[in-house]
């Protein structure tokens, strides 16, 4: 499960790290939720109460919570939950299901509701599982659909907002196809804001914080052929110190780099 989130991210060319939840309880939800505003719980299985309830909260201080299967299916001692799955966070998903199924071969996922801009490509598909998803109510949106006679009658990803954030789930093992327009979706509506993400397939971006906790980007073409990066937001070029706008269009020549530090 992590790898299929995983690789979604380095397909759509972000980043991402793994965090323990040990480390997410030194800070409060909406702390982490301020700094890290898409959090995947790919495949939690094995949660405490308090765990969960962390994940809620963090979805409800306004970060976006995409939950894959199993997580929440068991407590503490490994024992399977009495709760209504996923367990303590069907409320705020505004889903559950009781239903769930091995996959045999991959099943083609077909688009639903359309949220702020998902773009599910074609060729996407769900893989290895499928949980029998049940949205509680009319707040929650269907963002995709298996095109299957059996399995169509559920849907696969769901969508809904939760306090100031939104949480979204999972219901099968995404391929790399729907991982990717996946994660590209979550950072964009988690963070308000066009990801820092490549503009060109042979472009890479890396963010890091400097000393000055300022937010540093790096951004390379790794390619003969010059390419041009769009600017998501204001910052500065840390060689020229050249102040440019959001919307500004940096010229990268074959093999070029570009450093520039994000405007706060």
């Amino acid at each position: 499960m992590y790898e299929a989130y995983s690789r979604g991210v380095f397909e759509a060319g972000l980043q991402t790290n793994a965090v323990h939840m040990a480390q997410l309880r030194e800070q409060t939800p909406a702390e982490f939720a301020a700094l890290r505003p898409v959090l995947v719980a790919a495949a939690f299985t094995i949660a405490t109460d308090e765990d969960l309830a962390w994940l809620r909260q963090y979805a409800e201080a306004g970060g976006h919570l995409v939950v894959g299967i199993r997580t929440g299916y068991e407590d503490q001692k490994a024992r399977a939950r009495l709760e209504r799955k996923p367990a303590l966070l069907d409320e705020t998903a505004g889903v559950w299901y009781d239903e769930f199924s091995n996959l045999r071969e991959p099943l083609p996922l077909i688009p639903g509701e359309t949220v702020e801009g998902l773009a599910l490509p074609g060729g996407a598909s769900g893989t290895l599982w499928a949980d029998g998803l049940q949205p509680t109510d009319d707040s929650t949106t269907v963002l995709a659909r298996y095109e299957h006679p059996h399995y169509g009658r559920w849907p696969a990803i769901t969508t809904r907002e939760a306090g100031a954030g939104r949480v979204t789930y999972v219901g099968t093992v995404p391929d790399p196809i729907a991982s990717a327009a996946l994660m590209t979706w979550a950072v964009e509506v988690g963070a308000g804001t066009p990801a820092w993400a490549r503009s060109t397939d042979s472009q890479s971006v890396s963010t890091s914080t400097n000393g000055a906790g300022e937010r540093v980007h790096v951004i390379h073409n790794w390619s003969w052929e010059p390419s041009a990066f769009t600017l998501p937001a204001a910052s500065r070029d840390v060689l020229s110190d050249e102040e440019l706008a959001t919307g500004t269009e940096l010229e990268l020549g074959a093999w070029d780099v570009r450093v520039v530090i994000e405007k706060s």
